[in-house]
């Protein structure tokens, strides 16, 4: 009997520990607002535990997304995976030789040990919308797709931002097939 209540007992507490295991990480942990030095990035990465995935050779941003990219000369940009939650979190910056972060791009995508669902996509997306509107003041684009009158497969939301000191850029994909991706770019220039 007391072998039984024993299993039972290893078992709820390997159920409550697998329930327990991912979660939605609060945006305030997730995203930093600032440009601070890729070495004071570095650091930070390395303190999060975070996994360098970094590709070893140079990519680009399109206009579209960063329009004065080809104003600067980039070192090769740094890769960073975040410990997984409810999504896979990949951070990119991009730096110059002198240190200065110019261009920082964070990227939720589908964690696939758990179901991601499309809930939990727009749940991300309005709760960074909120917290980057409480500190930077309203949008001043906000473009949604309406995937079900779409004829495309994938549509795209877009909201933008623009201070003193940030342009910031907030899209989303949604697709037909149940695809979802949240971006965040953060840019000063």
């Amino acid at each position: 009997m007391k072998s039984k209540i024993f299993f039972v007992f290893i078992l709820l507490l390997f159920h409550s520990c697998s329930v327990n295991k991912y979660s939605n990480v609060p945006v305030q942990d997730e995203i930093d607002l600032s440009l601070k030095s890729f070495t004071e990035i570095k650091k930070e990465e390395t303190d999060k535990k975070s996994k360098d995935i970094t590709l070893g050779y140079f990519w680009g941003i399109g206009k579209d997304m960063y329009p004065t990219f080809e104003k600067h000369t980039f070192e090769i940009p740094k890769s960073y995976q975040r410990n997984e939650n409810n999504f896979i979190l990949k951070v990119d910056y991009f730096f110059t030789k002198d240190d200065q972060t110019k261009f920082k791009l964070y990227e939720w995508n589908e964690n696939e040990k758990i179901e991601t669902s499309h809930e939990m996509f727009n749940e991300k997306f309005h709760e960074i919308k909120k917290y980057i509107t409480e500190n930077l003041g309203k949008p001043y684009l906000e473009a949604y797709e309406d995937l079900e009158k779409s004829k495309e497969e994938t549509v795209r939301d877009d909201v933008k931002w623009h201070s003193k000191n940030l342009n910031i850029f907030l899209f989303r994909f949604r697709g037909k097939s149940g695809f979802d991706q949240i971006r965040l770019a953060i840019y000063c220039d």
